[in-house]
């Protein structure tokens, strides 16, 4: 199963979430969720008939023409001599196409191709599916830090207002500042209740995923900052030929090429031979009959087929080429990104948020004695929040980025965040 996880967000840090948690539910972590979509998907499950259809193709393929039995009655029921039965001629034949061997093989190829096409185009939809569980449970993760932060907006602001109140009490400020500061907590309070709004709409399409119409798990557990560093470029180009949009070409190329060969088989006819014996009731007797039967044409209506099958393989071949490079180049722009969203985080971390705490920290301290003004208050708590909050985007984008890198290289390599990290 671990195959088709494309993305595994390890519990590892406890986070503190703004929502209760249902105490009947325990937490979800991906790899609860990627054994839920493989087992109840209802598109996975429909296409396990869709493989089965394919062998089924196949096993037909493998019969070689059967015999067949043929009665013929003629001469009989007429007029004058032939009335009745007394002259009729009852033939009984037995009869079987003859083609060479060929054929046979390469209709069986043909439809072991075939089926390798369904196969293949299955994995593409099941990491497809993969990809998009995946984005769906970082999405839930980055909601619920979301709201975490939303809560924290309004507990810094309900702080200022207690400051600027104090400080209008002791005359020492205008109404304006706490009437300023209250108008700040109201719209925290109104992101606070968007986030659970938006959290609650990720849950549903998070529980969509493996087909199910309630959110019926508890919190999604992971450490979406806890960011992992990236193998080489090299390894992971390497690892896009594992891709199954890349892996259809090459299935294709071996449909068209099984075609081919069944339609040159078929340019040297099969023969048809009977045998049987014949009673001719005029004379009491019987006689053995024999026929061959050869259709004729049959390389000149093949020989389209073959230039079909030929001429489909090598635009197979040439469109493989230009998506091969195009993934490469894709999986680079990628690849960067997420060495970026890691900068991002480690810039937050050691220097944007321990600075922008010590700021408000002593920006708070100075506030109390009246050596920094509301608006310098104000836009430090601001500046922290928004840097709290630019730094969730970072983490959750790092794991975007690694989504789709996984979903490129056809979901070969698993490494997101294997270890705790510091929740926002």
């Amino acid at each position: 199963m671990s195959r088709y996880c494309l993305v595994w967000l390890v519990l590892a840090t406890p986070l503190t979430w703004a929502q209760e948690p249902q105490p009947d539910l325990p937490p979800l972590t991906l790899p609860d969720a990627a054994g839920r979509v493989l087992e109840q998907n209802p598109r996975l499950m429909a296409g396990q008939f869709s493989r089965e259809a394919a062998n089924a193709a196949t096993d037909a393929a493998g019969f070689k023409p059967q015999w067949s039995v043929e009665l013929a009655a003629e001469n009989f029921l007429g007029t004058g001599t032939l009335s009745g039965f007394d002259g009729s001629e009852t033939t009984l034949r037995l009869s079987r196409i003859f083609q060479p061997s060929d054929i046979l093989s390469g209709r069986i190829s043909v439809a072991g191709a075939r089926s390798a096409t369904i196969d293949n185009a299955l994995e593409s939809e099941r990491l497809d599916l993969m990809a998009l569980l995946a984005r769906r449970f970082v999405e839930v993760v980055y909601q619920q830090e979301l709201l975490a932060l939303a809560g924290q907006a309004v507990e810094t602001w309900q702080r200022a207002t207690e400051l600027a109140l104090e400080r209008e009490r002791a005359g020492a400020a205008p109404a304006v500042h706490r009437l300023q500061t209250e108008i700040r907590t109201a719209r925290a309070g109104l992101m606070q209740e968007d986030a659970e709004h938006e959290l609650d709409a990720a849950r549903m399409l998070l529980a969509a995923t493996w087909g199910d119409a309630n959110d019926d798990f508890g919190p999604a557990s992971a450490s979406i900052c806890a960011v992992s560093p990236l193998p080489p470029f090299e390894r992971l180009s390497d690892q896009i030929d594992r891709n199954p949009d890349l892996l259809r070409f090459a299935t294709d190329q071996r449909l068209y090429e099984a075609e081919a060969s069944l339609a040159e088989a078929r340019s040297r006819p099969g023969w048809s031979l009977s045998a049987g014996v014949r009673h001719l009731a005029l004379v009491d007797e019987q006689a053995f009959v024999f026929s061959v039967s050869v259709p004729l044409g049959s390389r000149s209506r093949s020989e389209p087929v073959v230039r079909r099958s030929n001429a489909l393989r090598q635009q197979s071949a040439l469109r493989e080429k230009d998506v091969r490079t195009d993934s490469r180049a894709t999986l680079y722009e990628l690849y960067q990104e997420a060495r970026h969203s890691i900068t991002e985080v480690e810039v937050y971390d050691n220097e944007i948020l321990p600075k922008a705490g010590e700021i408000l920290k002593r920006i708070e301290e100075g506030y109390r004695l009246g050596r920094f003004s509301h608006l310098e208050l104000m836009n430090a708590q601001a500046e922290l929040l928004a840097a709290r909050a630019a730094r969730l985007s970072a983490c959750a984008n790092h794991h975007s980025f690694l989504i789709d890198i996984e979903r490129l290289t056809g979901g070969g390599a698993v490494w997101l965040t294997t270890e705790g990290g510091i929740a926002p």
